[in-house]
């Protein structure tokens, strides 16, 4: 019930604002049919990277691990716009989550000693408030990045909304063999962790690039 509260679109976190990537990728000529290709991308890249993180924070002792994924998430994030936008997203979230769960001392202590707040993290932390284990964590991670972004293709292609649902429910076993292994990756990490650091030098190089009348925020 509580993965669900998280997973809607009406539960104020700002990701109605963002495109992943995608609103550069349409500038430069990617058209409707190649918008399943690009979630799936994403979810096998920065997606899982996300996702382990995610699972990490659901899983956390205290306010030393978050901060310490912080610095992992942001090693992760060599773009400074990208961080930036990151760090929006995590402070929505957090802000919400902190709202919904105003007696869990470690989301309020962490929403006052971040400096990073990344989405992943924050979301990893409501989780934990939740009582949503890692796997799920996971889970929900990976759905909120393929569901954001057929989210933004109904706003920057001619879409039939139906069209950017299905293309979210087509890539559901992935998201699960996804998770799991992003559970696993977190569950098993010391020292400089097993958190996966996938490259995504494409969505890199879009995102420096400055865009006029832009819809979305990244």
């Amino acid at each position: 019930m509580l993965e669900l509260l998280l997973a809607d679109g009406r539960t104020p976190t700002g990701g109605y604002a963002h495109s992943g990537g995608l609103e550069a990728a349409v500038a430069e000529g990617l058209d409707a049919p190649g918008v399943p290709g690009f979630i799936r991308a994403r979810l096998h890249t920065v997606g899982s990277t996300q996702a382990a993180l995610a699972a990490a924070a659901a899983g956390a002792a205290g306010l030393e691990d978050l901060l310490a994924l912080d610095a992992e998430a942001a090693a992760r994030t060599p773009v400074p716009a990208v961080r930036a936008a990151d760090r929006r997203l995590g402070l929505g979230l957090l802000r919400t989550a902190t709202a919904l769960w105003p007696e869990d001392r470690l989301l309020a202590a962490y929403l006052g000693a971040s400096a990073l707040s990344p989405r992943a993290v924050a979301l990893g932390a409501a989780c934990r408030a939740a009582g949503i284990p890692p796997p799920a964590a996971a889970r929900l991670s990976l759905y909120e990045d393929a569901a954001a972004v057929a989210s933004a293709a109904v706003k920057l292609i001619a879409l039939d909304t139906a069209a950017a649902v299905g293309w979210v429910a087509a890539v559901e076993a992935e998201i699960e063999d996804l998770a799991r292994a992003a559970a696993a990756a977190a569950a098993g990490r010391s020292g400089a962790t097993a958190i996966p650091s996938r490259a995504t030098p494409l969505l890199d190089r879009r995102a420096h690039a400055p865009r006029a009348g832009r819809l979305f925020a990244s």
